[in-house]
């Protein structure tokens, strides 16, 4: 289930999709510096599971831009495919004096040769993810 941590900004809080890839790592510690709560969802599709033996399930960029920056990241994880484990994420941070503000999405399957070789499995992932994305957003107001 998902760890419960203290928000770590007094600014809004953003939920970035894919926070544990690349890109979205690098926006997660600019959003930090900035102040703002971050929650992060992934599914681990490109990223991997620390193994530094903390224990906590988060991904291992996660953890290192925790460590970069000082500040704690709420994490949970979960397929955008799965409308069901969106929508506990949002309700897991919906609720008096809690709510999310803002949403940046980068969650997505990727590999130019992968999705030329099997176009079908990138657009249920990506578009599909999408539109449940923003038919849960709509649910909670986002």
């Amino acid at each position: 289930g998902p760890v419960s941590v203290a928000m770590a900004g007094s600014g809004k809080t953003i939920l970035v999709t894919g926070g544990a890839g690349y890109v979205g790592s690098h926006c997660v510690v600019e959003l930090l510096k900035e102040d703002y709560n971050v929650i992060v969802v992934d599914n681990f599709v490109n990223s991997i599971k620390d193994q530094s033996g903390r224990g906590n399930g988060y991904p291992e960029s996660i953890n290192r831009v925790q460590d970069l920056t000082g500040k704690l990241v709420h994490f949970h994880e979960a397929d955008l495919c799965n409308k069901e484990s969106l929508r506990k994420v949002f309700t897991c941070h919906h609720g008096p004096n809690k709510k999310i503000d803002c949403v940046i999405h980068f969650a997505a399957l990727k590999a130019v040769g992968e999705s030329c070789a099997l176009p079908l499995k990138y657009y249920g992932n990506n578009v599909t993810g999408s539109a449940n994305l923003m038919e849960v957003m709509m649910e909670f107001d986002v």
